[in-house]
């Protein structure tokens, strides 16, 4: 009895423990390496979706040859894990991943389409975009971007990578676009909250300073009393006339009281790339704690690996840490997987 007693406690304690596992395995999305299962980094990744170590991935050029190779290996993808994010950049213009000729005509850049399409002609160019994306399996686009267009942004004007300089324009498209992926059963990103468009820097390798005003925040607040987002990434950004200590994607003042507490947005807050020099100076697992206590749900890492540890097993250690130390709740976690879990039910 007694030696039973001791594996019902051992099988409960597992059970808790796979329990809050799988939890924050669904808050991580990963990049990788490859494109076929022949390829080491694939058969790798493929294997992890069978244990929880990530929820969602996300796909580079470097995974991407020809539509074919594309719908093969999303497909085996999902073949082993059904409901798991399968994500991309697809912009349109620079930020296109898509440019093989098996996919047919290229999508041009929100600038583009701004300046010389009318909303009828966005709408057909974005629903053929969305088309591409259902054809090969992929199931959530890192798309609208709805920064303000500025030409003396190294990152977002002079890539022609936003609609506008007006914000009701911005709006305006941004939601076409939304709808469009809708359409197709594609889940959008707003991004980069809250306004990437004015910065003079590049946040992938330098902190990137901004201030913004009204406008910037427009097409946000306008599309979530439309109800059109599904989910928003938080830019690394420092805000200097809101909060110039933390960059935007690790500030409870930006995620939790701006976006959350004053425009109502309660869906799942996604950050850029965690491995962006424009984080600052932060361990990592500093940027967890604070992405996640801000108000963040899922983190993106552009590798699968850091220092030769695969990432879903580093951020797991990272947090299981911090829960333990008191320094974030198993409650807070619990939020942003039902978040999570409800998002996925529209895949």
């Amino acid at each position: 009895m007694r030696f039973f007693l001791i594996f019902c406690f051992l099988i409960n304690l597992y059970s808790k423990e796979m329990g809050l596992r799988e939890q924050i395995s669904e808050m991580i999305m990963v990049g990788f390496n490859g494109q076929k299962y022949s390829d080491k980094d694939v058969r790798i990744m493929i294997s992890d979706l069978h244990y929880p170590r990530f929820g969602g991935v996300v796909l580079f050029g470097r995974n991407i040859q020809n539509k074919s190779q594309l719908t093969k290996l999303i497909n085996l993808i999902k073949q082993e894990r059904q409901n798991i994010l399968v994500a991309i950049d697809e912009e349109g213009g620079e930020v296109s991943r898509l440019v093989d000729s098996s996919f047919g005509e290229k999508t041009l850049s929100a600038y583009k389409v701004g300046a010389n399409f009318d909303i009828n002609s966005a709408k057909i160019i974005y629903e053929k975009l969305a088309k591409k994306l259902q054809d090969c399996g992929v199931n959530m686009n890192f798309a609208p971007v709805v920064d303000l267009h500025d030409v003396n942004s190294k990152i977002i004007g002079q890539k022609e990578r936003a609609y506008s300089q007006n914000s009701q324009k911005v709006s305006l498209y941004a939601n076409i676009f939304a709808d469009s992926l809708h359409k197709f059963n594609i889940i959008n990103t707003f991004k980069h909250f809250p306004g990437h468009g004015r910065s003079k820097q590049d946040s992938h390798k330098e902190k990137t300073y901004v201030n913004i005003t009204a406008d910037d925040i427009f097409a946000y607040k306008e599309a979530i009393r439309l109800n059109k987002i599904d989910t928003i990434m938080v830019g690394h950004i420092f805000v200097n006339n809101i909060d110039d200590k933390n960059p935007a994607s690790l500030s409870n003042t930006i995620i939790n009281l701006m976006l959350r507490k004053e425009l109502g947005f309660d869906g799942v807050v996604i950050s850029d790339d965690m491995l962006m020099g424009g984080l600052g100076n932060y361990t990592l697992k500093e940027k967890i704690i604070k992405f996640i206590n801000a108000g963040g749900d899922i983190m993106l890492f552009s590798e699968f690996k850091i220092k030769n540890k695969r990432v879903g097993d580093v951020v797991y250690e990272c947090i299981l840490d911090a829960i333990k130390n008191g320094e974030i709740t198993k409650e807070r976690i619990k939020k942003s997987y039902k978040r999570i879990m409800k998002l996925k039910e529209k895949i």
